[in-house]
């Protein structure tokens, strides 16, 4: 790995963290544009993708995150400091892409995606110690929208 594509993915995700999201989606595509064979590319990808998401363009987010699936199906989670999540990075763009459906209303679009997720049983995030499937988080997440829904 090059320093430089490594200074790229920690400037672009420090820029993410301070919401700056404009300016770190430009960081993040110019390390997928300059360094496109890099471990950190789909990571840099998911990023945009979760960057337009909370910008709340979900459309645009699914976009990357489909090309980000497409290009990188085997990619795997970058783990930084503290990080919770492990195994492949399209889980979790599947994940954000049921979150994105649901931002936009899409609940069976966001249905669809679960058998999707079912199949990547080696990728979680360690909640309190425990294992949690992206899978699972997809069903509480359309849960969760459903009852809000059904309230008003």
């Amino acid at each position: 790995m090059h320093e430089k594509e490594i200074q790229y993915f920690l400037e672009a995700f420090q820029l993410a963290k301070k919401q700056f999201f404009v300016d770190a989606i430009h960081i993040f595509q110019k390390l997928v544009d300059d360094f496109p064979e890099s471990d950190l590319a789909d990571d840099a990808l998911y990023d945009i993708g979760f960057c337009y998401y909370e910008m709340n363009q979900f459309q645009k987010s699914i976009e990357v995150l489909e090309e980000m699936i497409q290009k990188y199906p085997d990619g795997t989670i970058t783990t930084l400091e503290n990080s919770n999540e492990y195994g492949k990075t399209a889980a979790k763009a599947y994940y954000l892409i049921v979150q994105c459906n649901i931002g936009l209303g899409n609940i069976q679009k966001a249905e669809s995606y679960l058998p999707i997720l079912e199949k990547y049983t080696d990728t979680y995030v360690l909640i309190k110690s425990e294992k949690t499937y992206f899978a699972q988080l997809a069903k509480d997440a359309i849960n969760a929208f459903m009852k809000l829904k059904d309230r008003v």
